[in-house]
């Protein structure tokens, strides 16, 4: 665990932890815990974190707790959509994250920038040479590794990322949502103008001439579709007993289909099968 929370209920990192400061009564952070945890300094091969001791029943983590043991995608992101909105404003240190998926579309051409051949000089062994620290924003280009990062990380570490888009910053938990939570959110106009992760049961798949649909299972009536148009057909090449039953997770931009005045539906348009992640029991 990398934060935990004092007695008085602010929120502490590992990193600034001071006990004279900061006194020694720490708590577990999930609600459903708040068993006591002791801090652990850092050495050359671990960071400095916080644990239970686990001596006893009370001085372990609640089986419900988001730090109980390794998580599920979906417990995962349910642990940050609990935990991500109270450790910002705890002031959690954010790690600013870029969603990069221009490499899977295959409509992108990427720009070509033409260089001169600069000469080569000769190796002076006299000159030094400084590495620079890369202090570049992280950046996610595919699904799956988004799906990697969420099963990877303690939800205290996850909770701690923020997706810059156009310049904005998003919490990741309000960027990826379960099928039946982004229905009612579009259609009420509540999400913004910015592509969305989805996850959801691939209910049915049925392909006509010009379009895919792939269906997802809905618990309140939503409908909530992906779509291939016949254009990207031959980038597409999963089959139907590759989706249906299976929970997936995709993403792109969510568009209104009314076309049945009856019936409203959300649809996300994509042009591969790299826009789907299945989503296996363990993540």
């Amino acid at each position: 665990m990398q934060s935990a929370v004092l007695s008085n209920g602010k929120i502490v990192t590992a990193d600034e932890f001071n006990s004279e400061i900061h006194g020694n009564s720490l708590y577990c952070y999930d609600k459903s815990c708040k068993a006591p945890v002791i801090f652990v300094k850092g050495s050359d091969h671990m960071a400095p974190h916080f644990k239970t001791t686990g001596k006893s029943e009370e001085n372990k983590h609640h089986i419900n707790c988001g730090f109980y043991r390794p998580l599920s995608f979906l417990e995962s992101i349910n642990k940050v959509k609990e935990y991500q909105e109270g450790m910002l404003k705890g002031g959690i240190k954010q790690n600013i994250v870029k969603i990069n998926f221009n490499k899977l579309d295959p409509d992108y051409e990427p720009k070509t920038v033409e260089r001169e051949e600069k000469e080569k000089k000769p190796i002076d062994p006299t000159e030094i040479k400084i590495k620079q620290e890369n202090e570049s924003t992280k950046s996610i280009g595919s699904l799956k590794a988004i799906v990697n990062l969420l099963t990877s990380y303690d939800p205290g570490i996850l909770s701690s990322i923020v997706v810059q888009v156009k310049g904005t910053k998003i919490p990741i938990s309000k960027l990826i949502l379960h099928s039946d939570k982004a229905y009612p959110l579009h259609w009420s106009n509540e999400l913004l103008e910015t592509p969305y992760f989805v996850y959801g049961k691939v209910e049915r798949v049925i392909r006509r001439e010009k379009v895919y649909f792939i269906a997802f299972e809905s618990y309140n009536n939503s409908k909530f579709s992906l779509v291939v148009f016949d254009k990207y057909f031959k980038h597409f090449s999963l089959r139907d007993e590759q989706l249906v039953g299976k929970e997936v997770i995709s993403y792109g931009y969510l568009k209104k289909n009314a076309y049945n005045q009856d019936i409203k539906r959300s649809e996300l348009s994509i042009k591969s099968d790299k826009f789907i992640q299945i989503l296996n029991s363990k993540g």
